[in-house]
């Protein structure tokens, strides 16, 4: 069922919204690291009932050049207002968002380009010439990969799937990290810079072995005026970079069958301005793939889960639904929970992981209410977070009810 319906429906029945009135935090924390001389700057988003929802586990996009405060609040702004629901009311668009900044060159003798600029292969020239600040991008990887994840994965109750977005050099160092570290599992480049260094970003995308990938992967980059005559155009070099790159996403070929690629182009705009354009049009197709290739999704492996539903006078039959055969395969009558007591019913089952699933009474006009857990399906990502005690609403505590 549709994300905003389900609100829609419980302030009618009178729900007491303490969970949507906990708002949406933003913290600054400052980060040391042993790959840099200077603390890095990092800003940690966590959506609107966070603390109320404590058996939701959330997914974590982790946007570049934050330094620009626009960019990073446009992305939660815009999965908040502007982003198509699931449908289905299967994939929540909540996130946990990171904004990894940029120092900038007056605050110390170090920018942008550093952390996004490798080391050149083919001479100093271009943006590698004398004067020019690069060479860091391998050490701004280790520091997300290594520091950064590990510290939102340790604070924050996150599923362990990401998403990185990056505008003009820093979608060249998001795209980077996909062919040479595997960083991120989806990725959105808007306006990368594809010919730096003899088209060396351009070469490595054609020359990846996507194929070898077998997890769902979403990948969009796009372009805006930068490529059309005209005031915006940034030249031969740069268009010729973008047409090899969007050329090799377009060829499905390339790609397994749960791989998606999403290419725009956004003309009449400029560099800057087409990024939120861009970035709608990128977080609407991400929600879109997420509930079209990641609700049916689980590896090979099966793990043991403990799931329990309590609330008050648990007398007719309860059931757990969901995306195998051990959970019914979302039948509304899909697998029967034993009832422990009169307020709690409790299973145990084997699962592949990512384990989706739902309660009913038999039915999906019959679907429970979650206090304690945002509208959507729930998710057991991992073997480390498989035990769940998901709470009924006590006034209204299943649909139609």
């Amino acid at each position: 069922m549709n994300k905003h319906i389900i609100i829609t429906i419980l302030l009618a029945l009178g729900f007491p919204m303490t969970a949507w009135a906990q708002l949406e935090s933003v913290k600054e924390i400052s980060m040391k690291s042993e790959y840099f001389n200077h603390e890095r700057q990092v800003l940690i988003y966590t959506p609107g009932g966070y603390q109320q929802f404590d058996q939701t586990y959330y997914d974590v996009i982790y946007v570049f050049d934050a330094q620009d405060r626009t960019m990073f609040d446009l992305v939660h702004c815009l999965l908040n207002i502007a982003c198509k629901p699931d449908p289905d009311g299967g994939r929540s668009t909540s996130f946990i968002i990171v904004g990894i900044c940029s120092p900038t060159l007056w605050d110390i003798n170090y920018s942008r380009n550093d952390d996004y600029l490798p080391m050149p292969l083919h001479g100093n020239n271009g943006l590698f010439q004398e004067g020019y600040h690069y060479g860091r991008s391998t050490d701004l990887k280790k520091f997300v990969k290594n520091e950064l994840m590990p510290y939102v994965a340790t604070h924050y109750r996150t599923s362990g799937r990401s998403l990185g977005i990056g505008h003009s050099l820093s979608a060249s160092f998001v795209l980077d990290a996909m062919v040479t570290d595997d960083l991120f599992d989806d990725y959105i480049a808007i306006s990368p810079n594809c010919a730096y260094d003899e088209y060396r970003l351009a070469t490595d995308i054609e020359n990846y072995q996507f194929k070898n990938h077998k997890v769902p992967r979403f990948i969009y980059a796009s372009m805006s005026g930068e490529i059309e005559s005209g005031p915006d155009y940034w030249g031969d070099e740069w268009k010729a970079g973008w047409e090899r790159v969007s050329t090799f996403l377009k060829d499905k070929s390339h790609f397994n069958e749960n791989t998606v690629t999403s290419v725009h182009t956004f003309p009449g705009y400029d560099h800057y301005g087409g990024f939120m354009p861009s970035v709608t049009a990128a977080l609407n197709d991400y929600i879109v793939f997420g509930a079209k290739n990641l609700v049916g999704y689980f590896g090979e492996e099966t793990y043991p889960v403990h799931i329990e539903l309590r609330g008050k006078n648990l007398q007719d039959d309860i059931y757990i639904t969901g995306n195998q055969d051990a959970l019914g395969n979302w039948e509304a009558k899909g697998i029967k929970m034993p009832l422990v007591s009169d307020s709690v019913a409790s299973i145990d089952l084997r699962l592949h992981l990512p384990a989706q699933f739902k309660f009913t009474r038999g039915s999906w006009e019959r679907e429970a209410i979650i206090e304690n857990a945002d509208v959507g399906n729930h998710i057991i990502h991992d073997a480390g977070h498989a035990t769940r005690i998901y709470r009924l609403w006590e006034r209204n505590p299943w649909m139609g009810e």
